[in-house]
């Protein structure tokens, strides 16, 4: 392709919606941590105190693939973002005009972020579940005392919540399936107008 035809507008990635990637980072880098950080601390109220919940073992098996499941979001989440990076930055970077096959290059290199985030949303999502899950458990009283009908009551309500979660999570899914699929096709569509326009140019 010839270079003076090149143009960087019909080559670049970018999300699809435009707030993804900072919905991404939050998620991932501000939540993720806080819920484990939480999930941590259930942890050790349920060991120091295994005689007053109904299902204390349970419990703390939720709770550790609750942390398993929120760590392994974060270092995907890692992975993903050293994938991210937009034209400007490579203008920045360079300190001139990026060639034809770094811009090429950051395309692909977003549908690699976008494949990966969507691998880290599938996990933080399911810590989320397994978190309700692990707070139902551990509401749900042993014996029955003062406390027992509201237990019994708000656990009910958590596990109304993580299937409410589920679905939702479920529901995330798809956008950005779809934004990967985009990309493609854009990207696809572009460089055939673009062909197309070289060949124009070039036919006799």
């Amino acid at each position: 392709m010839d270079k003076a035809k090149f143009d960087p507008a019909l080559h670049v990635g970018y999300p699809k919606p435009l707030g993804l990637v900072h919905a991404a980072d939050v998620a991932l880098t501000i939540a993720a941590p806080l819920l484990t950080a939480g999930a941590l601390s259930l942890i050790g109220v349920v060991c120091a105190d295994a005689d007053k919940f109904r299902w204390p073992g349970p419990t703390l098996l939720l709770l550790v693939l609750t942390v398993l499941s929120l760590i392994t979001s974060i270092q995907l989440g890692y992975q993903a973002r050293q994938y991210l990076y937009s034209y400007q930055d490579l203008k920045d970077w360079r300190a001139e005009d990026p060639e034809q096959k770094f811009v090429e290059n950051q395309h692909t290199d977003y549908l690699t972020w976008l494949d990966k985030t969507f691998l880290a949303s599938i996990v933080y999502n399911l810590g989320t579940v397994l978190l309700l899950l692990s707070v139902a458990a551990a509401l749900t009283p042993e014996g029955t005392g003062p406390l027992a009908l509201w237990r019994w009551i708000t656990a009910g309500l958590i596990l109304a919540a993580t299937g409410g979660e589920a679905l939702w999570s479920y529901s995330v899914y798809f956008p950005l399936r779809l934004a990967r699929r985009q990309a493609l096709e854009s990207r696809n569509k572009k460089q055939s107008k673009e062909q197309a326009a070289v060949e124009r140019s070039t036919a006799p």
